[in-house]
């Protein structure tokens, strides 16, 4: 056992070293290769490693120790056209891995342990500066090239007990400990704005999952909200150089405070025949709760000017999010008695209001098709599936950009998401 924790340690700093990715709001999509096949539809399913994210009570359906280890490639097509001035552009080509290690190992016929790290959320997008030159303050005489780019994300490293009560109902609980970070670069005041920060946040997750039979099953997730206090650097590249500012540092140490919100999850699924399973889930966030993401400084000067409407304009981030719900629907069929063929849908709508558009925290309303199989032995299991998610482009509200808390013109985005994932059972 020690010596997983030191394996699940050192994942943990690999996660935070190469995790970027994006998604609607700040969440990813789901986690786990049959998961994601079978279109997240699978809190009453949770019948492998992604349980820690799904449903933690299907874990008791585990009668041996695994290890898993799981990544998505999340390649993101962003694109922005704002004709007034001459904009049509998109974003640079990325692939974004989101990895996962799972441990489990039951302690008794009752009682399931186990350790986890895994990618949970992220945002952001990676623009080509030189077609941005219009956005500049003082253009057409300021046509400076700058770097516009961001990312908002976590990763969860979380302990999980799942006790079987009975034969037919069993609950689950995790702690989630998560690392958040927020990295922004962008134009203000002729100058590069950059910044970045990170904090960590502790929340847990709650789940049953009750089985009247064998060909029936219905499950209920609850995460809880995770306020993280983010802490870091924010600096203006250059400031004072076109226009001297007496008194204003260029430099000075940031604290944000973001909520990753409540997220609640019911789901149901049944089994028509032995090879069959077909599942479907309702899954709420309460992205409300996310409002703006403040900033508050050590230097009198930027804390008199980080609101919106000041002079540094947007280093108060307005996202006036609204609560979302996504519908999710997927099946699972046994081919052989080695080998399975998922599929899967689901609709996730984007929670920014089009008053708050922006190209660096990228909302886009999405209709999601997914598609995977599954190979699995005594010993090995092998799960691999293709997650496309289609967006719809959208304009931004003029009100949003008289306020100055939209970029006008269109926002668009599409995804490509292939899945894979190896499990080991001792």
């Amino acid at each position: 056992m020690r010596n997983m924790f030191k394996i699940i340690s050192v994942i943990v700093l690999i996660i935070g070293l190469s995790f970027g990715a994006y998604s609607n709001g700040l969440n990813l999509n789901g986690m786990g290769a049959k998961a994601i096949s079978m279109g997240g539809a699978f809190i009453a399913v949770a019948d492998d490693y992604s349980a820690v994210f799904w449903n933690p009570a299907g874990l008791t359906q585990m009668d041996k120790a695994n290890l898993s280890v799981f990544s998505s490639f999340i390649v993101p097509t962003g694109t922005y056209q704002y004709a007034p001035a001459g904009i049509d552009m998109e974003t640079k080509s990325k692939i974004f891995p989101a990895p996962a290690l799972t441990y489990y190992k039951p302690l008794s016929d009752k009682l399931v342990f186990g350790l986890t790290a895994y990618a949970t959320s992220g945002a952001g997008a990676y623009w080509e500066g030189a077609p941005l030159v219009p956005f500049n303050t003082g253009f057409p005489y300021n046509t400076k090239v700058y770097t516009w780019e961001s990312q908002v994300g976590a990763f969860t490293a979380s302990p999980v007990l799942a006790y079987k009560v009975s034969d037919k109902f069993s609950i689950g609980v995790t702690l989630n400990i998560t690392y958040g970070f927020l990295k922004m670069n962008r134009e203000a005041m002729t100058t590069q704005f950059n910044e970045e920060v990170n904090g960590i946040g502790f929340g847990t997750t709650i789940g049953a999952l009750f089985k009247p039979s064998d060909k029936f099953s219905i499950g209920l997730t609850f995460k809880t909200p995770q306020k993280i206090k983010l802490k870091g650097d924010i600096n203006m590249t250059g400031l004072g150089a076109v226009v001297p500012i007496p008194g204003f540092p260029s430099s000075a140490e940031v604290t944000r405070e973001i909520t990753w919100p409540m997220w609640i999850g019911a789901g149901i699924a049944f089994k028509p025949t032995d090879k069959l399973t077909i599942a479907f889930d309702v899954q709420y966030t309460k992205w409300s709760e996310l409002d703006e993401i403040p900033a508050e400084t050590d230097e009198a000067m930027w804390n008199m000017n980080l609101g919106t409407g000041s002079i540094i304009e947007g280093a108060t981030y307005e996202l006036m999010w609204d609560d979302a719900t996504q519908i999710r629907v997927g099946f699972d069929y046994k081919v052989s008695d080695t080998f399975s063929f998922r599929a899967g849908y689901y609709n996730d709508p984007a929670p920014s209001p089009a008053t708050t558009l922006n190209i660096l925290l990228p909302s886009i309303d999405y209709n999601v098709f997914t598609i995977g199989f599954g190979y699995h032995t005594e010993k090995l299991v092998l799960d691999a599936g293709l997650e496309y998610l289609s967006g719809s482009d959208r304009d931004a509200d003029i009100a949003g950009v008289i306020a100055g808390t939209a970029m006008p013109g269109t926002h668009g985005m599409s995804m490509l998401v292939p899945t894979i994932s190896l499990t080991l059972i001792f």
